[in-house]
């Protein structure tokens, strides 16, 4: 009898520990949420690309050097939005990678953390992707919550609904201002016509509209 009337309060007295735990243990918050689409270059630019990829994806890995490319010789006068496409049937370790990206997105490390995913992309376990938060400096333990409680779940939903919505079920895709671009390889000639507006041949015109003054 008094065996279990003791089990009973060593039970009751590890209840008690839990409920404490639970309820004025460590809560996570997120005052500082990132909420903004990952972008880069200039946000005021008119000339947009959409892109949206997955981390598993080889193709959208080789992309990034025409990507980067771009960027580099754009910057201030082009925006890139980065859009989530995992194609969980074919990369099982895909939908958790953009997850994290997106918790690196609360701590604004969400292109290091990009660049990390693509620059290991055999390597894409739960555990590689806790070492890659540790690489950039990000607040691991924080990072760790985010993502084990999935908080940016809805960021990926709601990219997923859109791809869907626009018909698409491959990547990478880009969009040009609104106008899907058949192959990532025309990206830098097609971003070129938009932000080089005077071309070979209006110079022929300007040259020409100066002799004829003179």
């Amino acid at each position: 009898m008094k065996n279990k009337k003791y089990l009973w309060i060593v039970l009751v007295i590890i209840i008690i520990i839990l409920l404490l735990y639970f309820f004025t243990g460590k809560k996570v918050e997120y005052s500082e949420m990132n909420n903004s689409r990952p972008h880069l270059g200039n946000p005021e630019s008119s000339v947009v690309i959409h892109e949206y990829s997955d981390f598993q994806c080889p193709a959208c890995q080789s992309s990034q050097i025409v990507v980067e490319a771009i960027m580099n010789e754009y910057s201030d006068q082009i925006k890139l939005e980065f859009y989530n496409l995992p194609l969980t049937s074919i990369h099982k370790y895909a939908y958790k990678a953009a997850e994290a990206a997106a918790c690196a997105n609360d701590q604004n490390k969400f292109w290091e953390y990009h660049d990390m995913l693509y620059s290991h992309q055999e390597d894409l376990t739960m555990s590689d992707l806790e070492s890659y938060a540790e690489t950039i400096g990000l607040d691991v333990e924080l990072w760790n919550d985010c993502l084990t409680t999935r908080t940016k779940k809805y960021v990926i939903e709601k990219d997923l609904s859109e791809a869907l919505n626009l018909g698409l079920n491959s990547t990478p895709t880009f969009f040009l201002n609104g106008q899907r671009v058949e192959s990532w390889g025309d990206l830098p000639s097609l971003v070129e016509a938009l932000v080089k507006p005077v071309t070979a041949l209006d110079n022929d015109q300007v040259v020409a509209t100066s002799t004829a003054e003179e």
